[in-house]
Formats: structure tokens, sequence, C-alpha cells
């Protein structure tokens, strides 16, 4: 156990802890953690779907990836629904504790990923987060706002994601067998091995830690994990999901609360201090539970 820390772990918590020493130390700001974020979902990422998704073997299984993260977001919505309307707190609040229930950021959870289970395994975590992505840009975003924009838009915006993109092109190179020129593979190849290290120091810039409204937010990280955990283990049980699919579910229930719920609170003069608070409590927490997940499971 000790080795799994000092060679897996640590390194995680070392480079977030270099991205926050940098925005402390006025080298990096915060502002800019946020374009080397963006950097990580246009460019990075795709690299590493592009490079997983190429070499792929496919199997009848794998639809259920995305499949179980849209049973998910179904089963929370109608929680959060039920638990937002018990709850005593304005319409302002309710609507960031429910957008944070259902959103699973699995981009925190790729840097963990790729070094418990390698980069040939990531085009397992992008089916499932395609199903998330999907539900996130459509279910969570109505939420927000209810009447910008058809659901046929919503689903274009889905399909326009570079993640999407990243993976038809990865399936359509397996598929045809397709080789990229030798130049080519070894940039994208290049690329997808920092993506670990950019997003972590990335993170760990933009990390605020601002704790008010405790109560509320401690609340909404437990009610995301303890429901997508249920959920999750009925759909273990009734789906023919492998091994690989139920450590998914787990680490989309450990994984902290999207940075868009922040976005989309700012875009629709939402509450966003509940918004920062939760964001930053749930980073905390799912830097503890996934590394404690990881290594009893390894």
């Amino acid at each position: 156990m000790l080795e799994i820390f000092t060679t897996k772990l640590m390194p995680i918590i070392l480079y977030f802890l270099i991205g926050y020493s940098l925005k402390k130390f006025g080298v990096l700001k915060k502002e800019e953690a946020g374009v080397l974020i963006r950097l990580v979902f246009y460019l990075m990422s795709p690299a590493v779907i592009i490079t997983s998704m190429s070499s792929m073997k496919f199997s009848e299984t794998l639809i259920y990836y995305p499949i179980s993260a849209i049973c998910i977001h179904i089963f929370m919505y109608f929680l959060t629904l039920i638990i937002a309307n018990k709850l005593k707190i304005s319409d302002k609040e309710k609507v960031i504790f429910r957008g944070s229930t259902l959103i699973m950021n699995m981009t925190f959870v790729l840097p963990f990923f790729i070094v418990f289970f390698g980069e040939e395994n990531v085009y397992l975590l992008s089916l499932f987060d395609a199903g998330n992505l999907l539900m996130v840009t459509t279910v969570v975003y109505s939420i927000f706002i209810t009447n910008s924009g058809s659901l046929l838009n919503k689903i274009k915006t889905v399909l326009k994601s570079p993640l999407i993109i990243s993976m038809i092109i990865g399936a359509l190179l397996n598929i045809t067998g397709i080789r990229l020129p030798r130049g080519v593979e070894i940039t994208i190849q290049n690329i997808a091995s920092i993506t670990g290290t950019v997003i972590m120091i990335a993170l760990g810039a933009y990390f605020t830690p601002k704790f008010s409204k405790l109560k509320l937010s401690v609340i909404v990280i437990l009610v995301k994990m303890l429901g997508v955990l249920f959920i999750g283990t009925i759909l273990g049980k009734v789906l023919p999901i492998d091994e690989m699919g139920k450590m998914l579910i787990l680490l989309g229930a450990m994984s902290p609360v999207g940075n868009n719920v922040l976005s989309y609170a700012l875009i629709t003069d939402g509450d966003v201090e509940m918004a920062t608070n939760v964001i930053s409590l749930s980073n905390i927490v799912s830097f503890i539970a996934i590394s404690v997940l990881l290594v009893l499971f390894n």
C-alpha cells in the first residue's frame, strides 16, 4: 500500500500542490488556470481518447457504459427534485443543489484513472462520460435555464464537443485500420502523456478554499455520493456491466461537482457563492475519497 501511495498517488497530490503554490506565489493566476482547463478539454483529452479508442477492442457490453451514466442522471434528477423541495432553501439554492448533485466531474477523475488503469483504457471512461456529457448539456442545463433553446440544439451542442468528435475519430481509425502518419501519432501520444499532470496543476491553481454555507454544501456532496452509489449498485446488478464499468460508477459517485455548475450559475444570475463553495469542498472530499477507493481496490 505504501508503494502505491508513493508511486501513484503522491505525484498526483504533488501536481495539485504545485498548481496551488504557483497561484499563491503569483506565478499562475486563477484565470490562467481556466485557460489550462480549456486546453485539456479541447486538446489533451481528445488526444488521450483518440490514442485509446484507436486501439481498443469492441464488445457488446460497451454500450452499457453511456447507458449506465444516463440512468444515473435520470434517477438523480427525480431524487434531488424531491429532496430539494423538502429543504428550506431559496429557489436559487435549489437550482445549485440539483445541478451540483447531477454532474459527475470525470475530468477530475481522469488523472487518477490514467495512473491506475493506463491510457489504453481511457476510452472506457470516455464512453461513460459520453452519457454523462449528454445529460449535463441537456437535462442539467434545463434546470438552470428552462426556456433557452430546443432539445435539438442542445443535442447538437453535445455532438460538437471535442470529446465526442475525438471518440468518433478514434472509433473510425479502429474500425478501418487506418494508421495516422508516424509523426502525427507521436505528436498525439506526447500530448496525451502530459494530460494528467496539466489537469492537476490547473485544478490546484483553480482551487479556492471557501466554505461558507458549509452545511448545505455537505448535504449536496452526501446526496450526490450516496445517491449515485445506490442507483449504481442496482445498475450493476440489472445491466450486464463488467468490473471496469462498476468501477467507473464508483468513481463517478466519488467525483467532485463539475465546474459546469459555476458556469451555468454565472450566465443565469444564480447563486455563484454557493456554487463556488460546493465545488471547492467537493474537490477536497473527492480527492481523498478517490485516493482511498483506488488504493483499496488496487
